[in-house]
């Protein structure tokens, strides 16, 4: 391997022009004294993403797409021409704290077969968001996605399971289904798979891509690094994302096979 920078920032931008303004002091901050390179691929915004990052990032590399593209294609035109050690394949909603790649480096150069690991993510409030995850089953999605808020009560002891909290949040330890809101990960490992698999179009690509690396790597969560995660739940909010989920949650059960429970 001959990587001549330590971290590849591998950032999406589809009308984010205010969560960049948000991510990109604390990026900043959080790479100081660290070689690297941060490369973003504008998804076809309209909100004056490119004179932003030209009048404040001049440094960024930054190219456009001519047609919109899924969540893992995209991570992928940055994948292949990744010149850090390590890759760091975020969203743009994300704050971080001033060690986050520090930290992630040293943990990541003294654990070998650690393929990705992932922080302790929290909302803006600092409350706990429940990243963890296990491998996704009929019955867990139907109840995150279809059951209504005023009775998930009912289900709190499965989704309690499918989120990990039975092991806590405190601990470092492999998980199976790491978010791809944050995946730190070894460039060559991520491009020896050839990234994300781009029949999804956005959701699931995530653990598609966790499972394909734990033949070779584990998948690690590390709570020793703390960032913010500004998560807008889209699939939550609108018919067409939700539609998306579920198409990409076929996919998922057609590729790994169908689990009910």
């Amino acid at each position: 391997m001959n990587k001549t920078v330590d971290v590849t920032i591998s950032l999406i931008s589809h009308n984010s022009k205010r969560d960049l303004e948000h991510l990109l002091p604390s990026l900043t901050e959080s790479l100081k004294d660290i070689s690297h390179e941060i490369l973003l691929i504008d998804n076809c915004s309209t909100d004056h993403t490119d004179e932003f990052i030209q009048q404040h990032y001049p440094t960024i590399m930054y190219r456009k797409n001519e047609k919109r593209l899924g969540y893992g294609a995209n991570h992928n035109q940055n994948l292949k021409i990744a010149q850090g050690r390590y890759i760091s394949l975020m969203n743009a909603d994300i704050l971080l704290g001033k060690d986050t790649f520090h930290k992630l480096i040293r943990f990541m150069d003294q654990h070998q077969d650690i393929g990705i690991t992932a922080p302790n993510m929290f909302n803006e409030d600092q409350s706990l968001q429940y990243s963890n995850k296990r491998y996704p089953t009929i019955t867990d999605l139907f109840i995150r996605r279809f059951v209504p808020n005023s009775l998930k009560f009912l289900f709190r002891k499965r989704i309690a399971y499918y989120e990990m909290q039975d092991m806590g949040y405190d601990v470092i330890m492999d998980v199976p289904f790491i978010s791809g809101a944050f995946m730190f990960s070894r460039t060559d490992l991520i491009q020896e798979l050839s990234g994300f698999d781009e029949r999804f179009f956005m959701y699931f690509e995530d653990v598609d891509l966790c499972r394909r690396v734990q033949r070779t790597h584990r998948t690690v969560y590390y709570p020793d690094v703390q960032i913010i995660h500004r998560w807008e739940r889209a699939a939550h909010k609108s018919v067409r994302w939700a539609t998306v989920f579920s198409l990409s949650a076929l996919t998922y059960f057609n590729k790994w096979g169908y689990q009910l429970y």
